[in-house]
């Protein structure tokens, strides 16, 4: 089943251990275009192939670390794509790639803004994406020596607010001027409409009045999908560093918001919000509470999410009857999927609730599973950790 926008642009902070490093989209290319349209990023697109040696050192030493991850995720949409398989065939021959790995910065629309070729240090990395968004210091002084004689052409405060933007300034002064220069008649030219969504960011921005009082036709030019994704954007992108920083008020602040504006699912999104601020603050009570009314409101059916959360217990709780639950949950899940992924996670549970022989089946039965396609390494080392058990339960009795 395809993932709709919004849950592709969702942190699933709950199902996994917060990632560190460049966090590359799973989505399609062109979705990753639509996401860089509602969220006013450039893409970042990495076009290696699965032989290449610098490609497996940039995967392995470079986009792992912290700052890259850091700077990455905050200005772009990031992609991994095999040129040599898949949609990767249509892209290499689109962007004429000859060499890898070779990396791009693209615009929204699949424009290339920049291009390099070989791998490169992290430094080196940062300091040439960077590039792509910073203007010409002789030209921004000029633009802002036009503003100070006077001149509030559309063209050049959308000039002026970008340079905030890019340097990461506040720019809500400009852009409330900007805005309030604009005749309703220009607000939906597609320069300045185009503009406003992409600029429209924060919860407090005075763009959103524009995009509330022209729904219609900002869902019209942009897409019902991409509209709905921009506003889920702006309360996940809130919520998440409020989840870092263990704030609930802020959480709470984009839930509100995702209830006044009702983006689609905006009901699930409000609900995985809660569950991510719960695991990430081991508040496990809390998140016992919301993430099983979660599962069982959004996720029935659904064996990747019972078995992602139940892992999550297996990792962080150790209360009985919370492990008994997340068990149970992962029976219904082999009923849905007889997988080795499935069954594994069943062993680990049962094995921490001291449920040797079973956890001993469960086990035995993945690693059928597996066959020789799968690598079975923590499955081997559950199964002598459970054997060890069982020998010495034997001794004792």
């Amino acid at each position: 089943m395809k993932k709709s926008l919004f849950f592709i642009l969702t942190f699933m902070l709950f199902f996994s251990v917060q990632a560190e490093g460049i966090v590359f989209f799973t989505g399609s290319f062109e979705e990753a275009k639509k996401a860089a349209a509602a969220e006013g990023k450039l893409i970042f697109m990495d076009a290696y192939a699965s032989w290449c040696g610098p490609c497996k050192m940039m995967s392995n030493n470079v986009f792992p670390l912290d700052n890259v991850g850091a700077y990455f995720n905050d200005n772009f949409i990031n992609l991994k794509i095999d040129m040599e398989k898949g949609e990767g065939l249509d892209l290499r021959k689109k962007y004429a790639v000859s060499a890898y790995p070779t990396l791009f910065i693209l615009d929204s629309n699949g424009d290339v803004v920049l291009t390099t070729k070989g791998a490169k240090s992290a430094d080196a990395l940062i300091d040439w994406a960077k590039t792509a968004n910073q203007p010409n210091p002789s030209l921004t002084k000029k633009l802002f020596e036009k503003y100070e004689a006077g001149d509030r052409s559309p063209a050049l405060m959308r000039d002026l607010i970008k340079v905030k933007a890019n340097n990461r300034e506040d720019y809500s002064a400009l852009f409330t001027e900007y805005l309030s220069n604009l005749s309703e008649e220009q607000k939906l030219e597609k320069e300045n409409a185009d503009f406003i969504f992409n600029q429209t960011q924060g919860l407090q921005s005075p763009g959103l009045k524009v995009l509330k009082d022209y729904e219609s036709y900002f869902k019209d030019i942009k897409g019902e999908e991409v509209y709905n994704a921009k506003l889920t954007s702006i309360a996940t992108q809130v919520a998440n560093a409020a989840i870092k920083q263990k704030n609930l008020e802020e959480v709470n602040k984009a839930i509100a918001f995702l209830k006044t504006y009702k983006p689609g699912n905006y009901k699930e999104v409000s609900s995985e919000l809660l569950v991510n601020y719960y695991g990430n603050s081991q508040d496990w009570v809390q998140y016992d509470k919301t993430v099983t009314k979660h599962l069982s409101t959004y996720k029935k059916g659904n064996d990747q999410a019972y078995r992602e959360v139940a892992w999550n217990y297996y990792m962080n709780i150790d209360d009985e009857a919370k492990l008994k639950k997340a068990e149970k949950w992962m029976q219904e899940s082999i009923k849905i999927n007889n997988s080795y992924e499935n069954n594994l996670t069943q062993a680990y549970l049962l094995y921490k609730l001291e449920a040797y022989s079973e956890a001993e089946d469960a086990v035995n039965y993945a690693l059928i599973l597996a066959g020789e396609k799968k690598k079975t390494e923590n499955a081997q080392i559950l199964k002598d950790q459970i054997l060890n058990k069982l020998n010495k339960k034997e001794i004792v009795e």
